[in-house]
């Protein structure tokens, strides 16, 4: 049977074709070494359609990267991103948590620039913070009688909440929730583009649905508990993310911003966690996300480094000077944006409706405001492509196809799950 561990280490083969490197020994050390010697994962069928989405986009970021060093530690994570979501226990939780974490710093840790030292120290200090939240709650959980090779128990005593708690604020730091998101916009906003779209755009999206597979039953039992603190965060996050972009120049600052105004759309299926919906909302949500993101900074990454273009003024009328790349960015905006016939669209919709059925219409209206807002700064970049002047044409420093076909393989992904909701529904 092939597993996605087998799909991974046929992407690292490809890439030593394309890039001329010895890829195969690294690799083969992290997922067979690391697959056989788990023995508590599982695996639902919604479970495989992610984990081979996962695989995919990993593989579009092989054929976008050109850095051998970049490409190993891509499959180094798609590696701890599998383990992540196949934990069904606290402590194969915490291990792949905290081992997709320490990848993620070291991602980072290859620093060129000092807006990258900037960003990547202010991602250490948030992992480690989030690091000693995490131990300190599962410290109480532990004094309250909870086990380490099981789930969380669903009847928790006094001390098993406040370590879930204290447990969900260190969560809090890796989704980008508000008030624990500042590390994340310059992170994301300063470190390589490459490197921003694994981050926001896998990382994230892996981590937000492990998260509700070891949370969900636990929260389910304790609405009065999960209900009131997620309605908060979200509603905050996603209006504070919305609001900010708005006033933004820099391209990379406001995919930043739209990236924690998206961690709260994506806690609202913690929100809707009674609803039968909820699993589909985030389901939909993380499948989206993983492709409209990972594609917005992958072009971003073409955008600087092609075209030396970082600022809006620089991206003025440049659907005249390479309309495809322009068309490929504008699909994933509007997909971001909510735009029917597009992945973004039907996850927000499902993620809403699960919300509503839960009895919290109004919060469910909240997100709606908000996605609304936000075609505001994604039609700022699609106005700045299409309908100002082009001043100066920008030289192109380099054309590669493999590039492009990373981005065939994400857009593709928009496309399809945009139309074809019944694949996961």
């Amino acid at each position: 049977m092939i597993t996605p561990f087998y799909i991974l280490l046929g992407f690292g083969l490809l890439s030593i074709v394309l890039h001329r490197t010895a890829l195969l020994k690294p690799f083969a050390l992290t997922a067979f070494g690391i697959a056989g010697s788990v023995s508590f994962m599982t695996a639902s069928a919604d479970l495989k359609l992610f984990e081979i989405i996962v695989s995919s986009v990993l593989f579009a970021f092989i054929l976008h990267e050109q850095e051998d060093i970049t490409i190993t530690q891509t499959l180094f994570l798609g590696a701890s991103s599998m383990l992540l979501l196949e934990s069904d226990s606290i402590l194969s939780f915490v291990i792949a948590f905290e081992s997709l974490s320490l990848i993620s710093v070291i991602l980072v840790s290859y620093v060129r620039t000092k807006d990258e030292v900037e960003g990547a120290v202010k991602m250490f200090i948030a992992s480690a913070l989030a690091t000693g939240f995490l131990f300190l709650g599962l410290t109480f959980y532990l004094m309250g009688g909870g086990e380490l090779q099981e789930a969380l128990h669903p009847n928790a005593t006094l001390f098993e909440m406040i370590g879930v708690f204290i447990m969900l604020l260190a969560l809090f730091y890796k989704l980008t929730l508000v008030p624990f998101h500042g590390w994340a916009v310059d992170t994301y906003a300063k470190v390589s583009h490459t490197n921003a779209a694994l981050l926001s755009g896998v990382a994230k999206t892996v981590a937000v649905v492990a998260v509700f597979k070891i949370f969900e039953p636990f929260l389910a039992l304790h609405l009065s508990f999960a209900v009131p603190l997620f309605i908060t965060v979200a509603v905050i996050t996603m209006t504070f993310g919305n609001f900010l972009a708005l006033f933004r120049k820099n391209i990379a600052e406001i995919l930043a911003y739209s990236s924690v105004a998206h961690a709260g759309y994506m806690a609202l299926a913690f929100v809707a966690v009674s609803s039968s919906y909820a699993q589909d909302g985030i389901l939909y949500m993380a499948i989206a996300y993983i492709f409209m993101q990972s594609a917005a900074f992958l072009i971003l990454d073409t955008l600087k480094k092609s075209y030396a273009i970082v600022s809006l003024d620089d991206l003025h009328g440049f659907a005249q000077q390479n309309p495809l790349l322009g068309a490929l960015l504008s699909i994933q905006l509007f997909s971001l944006a909510g735009i029917p016939l597009l992945a973004g669209f039907l996850a927000k919709a499902v993620i809403f409706y699960a919300v509503v059925d839960s009895g919290l219409w109004w919060v469910a209206l909240i997100a709606l405001l908000n996605s609304a807002l936000s075609v505001a700064y994604y039609a700022i970049i699609v106005k700045s492509i299409y309908f100002e002047d082009l001043k100066v044409k920008k030289l192109s420093l380099s054309n590669r196809t493999t590039a492009f076909t990373a981005q065939l393989i994400l857009v593709a992904g928009t496309i399809f799950f945009g139309i074809f909701a019944g694949v996961i529904l």
